[in-house]
């Protein structure tokens, strides 16, 4: 059996790959051709355009940052989307942290005869190369029955009912991780000021609930880069932003955009446990340096 997979970037290229050890074959498609290159192999065939990646298989799934979302699958200007190309019968996965009403425009749009599934995903980088994320779909039930051993070789798969419930639930969670995310920055903030060192800190903190969270930001192999946090609060907020007030949301995206300016070039993931992200009269007084 066919699959195909767009978006093969950090999350995609290590999703891909668990696909081939299950006995699948697979059509990747990227519009950045070099990341695609590096995946070709017997199994993996890579596809010159999208249409060629969508018609090569009745189970799409896609892996993008939400930006990329709505253009991708619905087309822009002279640009036909995946949508378009859609077999009957075909059923598309989209895995992307999304506001749900754009999985009801991309909904809106498919055409008879095919099926969506949001599928957002619980877990990061890591927990892709192992096999080991959360998928969480949504949408028509008979689709998911069929796409279930797929979704399965990725990790745990949790059905969660009626198409955009998936979408809902990852926000949902986001607002928790994305405060744990921040609450470590902040948390060395504070460490900063008492001038306590950021490896006890950081252990004590490995003792208690935090340890995944902690463990996952200290991950120097990990490649998100953070800026892919604060479009994820962004998301969040546009969202809701008519539905709930959610200061904490905001507050946490304040802390980490404040994190991604004081790198040079693109700040990692990992760089909110490094002093390089403290605020800024910390770094200030690091370098010796007068701050008003």
């Amino acid at each position: 059996m066919n699959i195909t997979f767009i978006g093969t970037g950090f999350m995609g290229s290590e999703m891909v790959p668990h696909l081939v050890a299950n006995g699948y074959t697979v059509t990747v498609f990227d519009r950045d051709s070099d990341k695609t290159r590096r995946l070709a192999s017997d199994q993996i065939h890579v596809a010159h355009s999208l249409e060629e990646a969508v018609r090569a298989s009745s189970i799409i799934i896609t892996s993008v940052m939400s930006t990329d979302v709505l253009d991708l699958h619905l087309g822009t200007g002279n640009q036909s989307g995946i949508v378009h190309f859609l077999n009957p019968d075909s059923i598309l996965i989209v895995t992307s942290t999304l506001d749900p009403e754009k999985i009801a425009t991309i909904k809106a749009a498919m055409p008879a005869q095919t099926k969506l599934l949001d599928a957002p995903i619980i877990g990061g980088v890591r927990y892709a190369r192992e096999g080991s994320l959360v998928l969480i779909p949504a949408g028509d039930k008979t689709a998911y029955e069929s796409a279930k051993p797929v979704l399965e070789t990725f990790g745990h798969v949790e059905y969660v009912g009626k198409s955009g419930n998936g979408a809902k639930l990852k926000l949902i969670t986001n607002v928790g991780i994305m405060a744990a995310e921040a609450g470590i920055r902040e948390t060395l903030d504070l460490a900063d000021v008492y001038d306590i060192d950021y490896d006890t800190t950081l252990h004590l903190m490995q003792l208690g609930p935090l340890k995944p969270v902690v463990t996952r930001a200290l991950d120097e192999n990990n490649p998100r880069p953070l800026k892919d946090s604060v479009a994820d609060e962004v998301e969040l907020l546009s969202a809701t932003d008519k539905l709930v007030e959610l200061p904490m949301v905001k507050a946490s995206m304040r802390r980490l955009q404040m994190a991604v300016d004081a790198v040079e070039g693109e700040a990692r993931f990992s760089d909110i446990t490094h002093k390089n992200t403290s605020l800024k009269k910390i770094r200030h007084r690091i370098r010796g340096e007068n701050y008003d």
